[in-house]
């Protein structure tokens, strides 16, 4: 599977896990948009860091695939959004 499909299918699934449970728990929503985006980020930059040896050469650093990422935490955010305001 493509490494760029990995990334969004990762930032689906950790936005998911951490941005859909604080939403339906308070029902706020900063918290839930703020944690599935945020969560997405620092994990794709967390992966860049350990694949990429940051450390060791920093013009290793893709990002691209820090917003593939993001790019696959955007439908939770959709979906948190749609959940608060389709209340009606």
């Amino acid at each position: 599977m493509n490494d760029k499909k990995l990334h969004i299918i990762a930032g689906l699934v950790i936005a998911l896990a951490v941005g859909l449970l604080p939403y339906l728990e308070s029902l706020n929503l900063f918290a839930g948009l703020w944690s599935a985006i945020v969560s997405a980020f620092v994990s794709a930059c967390v992966k860049e860091f350990c694949d990429k040896g940051y450390c060791l050469d920093p013009t290793t650093w893709d990002w691209k695939d820090i917003g593939f990422t993001i790019i696959g935490a955007l439908p939770i955010a959709l979906l948190i959004l749609g959940m608060h305001y389709g209340k009606g």
